[in-house]
């Protein structure tokens, strides 16, 4: 499968692309309803133990899984097609989705802002990109984001862009923040309480940019939204413990087996230290996610488990 390094390599869409798309080839494979069903009850699991903070991911295949419990599908070539097809507009519509985002969001960029960003995400660079071809002459500081040093691919991209980057250690945020002018973030998930869960160092990088009164401003299209944490769930993150995956390679064996390493993926950034929300319905404030989610998903929001949903696939198909 595509394995460990969408844990960190790649931002939040991108990931749940690639895995939504391996799902849809896999599913394809399948030769009866019986065969569909057990590879969608093996894989969906799966495919969310490798990025399970991604809010898109998740509701994503809550969708895919209340489409297939909803309608009776009368054969595995139907199955098939009903998958493909639902899991290519939702795609298209991501796709769609971060460009409006980007749109909107680059109207918050004026001529000559030194932008802060932090690790990777497709949306930001997006309205990064957009700000520069609008004639917007930015700087851009990048954080290396460690662990998996995401923002160096970040960095590599708008600089042949032709926009001037500074890269960063991330230790550096606040001694940097006097230069800043706006800080502008993507997202794995948002709370209902408009929480932001992001790459580890976003929430630092918040209450800095807060202490320096610099505004921050969250890019994320309302799929990443995370209606279930209405009700007091916790959102999941991952947890390096590797010492491989952090320490330098030069790094002897033996400091290897005598140290532990503790290394989250993501860290949760509470609202107050987020100036607005910059979606594709426009820019809110954390304290308007309610609101939205109220819109999308109905109130309370209708949201069964994904287990509740395989449980009920496998009694319907096998």
């Amino acid at each position: 499968m595509c394995g460990q390094r969408l844990l960190k390599a790649i931002g939040s869409t991108e990931a749940s692309i690639e895995l939504l798309n391996y799902l849809k080839s896999e599913s394809l494979r399948t030769r009866n309803l019986s065969e569909l069903s057990g590879t969608l009850r093996r894989l969906v699991p799966e495919i969310m133990s490798l990025r399970p903070s991604s809010a898109f991911l998740e509701n994503t295949l809550r969708e895919l899984l209340i489409m297939l419990t909803e309608r009776k599908v009368k054969d595995v070539e139907e199955g098939k097609e009903c998958v493909a097809k639902f899991i290519d507009e939702v795609i298209n519509r991501a796709k769609r989705i971060s460009n409006e985002v980007a749109i909107i969001g680059s109207k918050r960029i004026a001529d000559e802002d030194v932008i802060l960003t932090h690790s990777y995400s497709t949306t930001v660079i997006n309205l990064l990109l957009r700000a520069k071809n609008e004639g917007k002459r930015i700087h851009v500081y990048v954080t290396e984001s460690r662990p998996g040093g995401e923002g160096l691919t970040t960095a590599e991209i708008l600089s042949k862009s032709g926009i001037p980057v500074t890269l960063i250690v991330d230790s550096a945020v606040r001694y940097v923040m006097k230069d800043i002018d706006k800080v502008v973030v993507g997202a794995e998930a948002i709370a209902v309480n408009g929480a932001v869960v992001n790459k580890v160092g976003t929430s630092a990088l918040a209450l800095i940019a807060k202490e320096a009164r610099v505004r921050v401003y969250v890019a994320s299209g309302t799929y990443k939204f995370k209606p279930e944490t209405v009700f007091g769930e916790l959102v999941r993150g991952t947890i390096i413990t590797e010492p491989n995956e952090v320490l330098p390679p030069q790094a002897d064996e033996e400091l290897k087996r005598r140290i532990k390493v503790l290394a989250p993926l993501f860290d949760v950034t509470p609202p107050e230290y987020i100036d607005a929300i910059i979606t594709e319905k426009g820019l809110i404030a954390p304290q308007a996610v309610p609101i939205l989610i109220r819109e999308i998903f109905s109130w309370p929001p209708q949201v069964p488990s994904l287990d509740e949903l395989l449980k009920k696939l496998g009694e319907m198909y096998g």
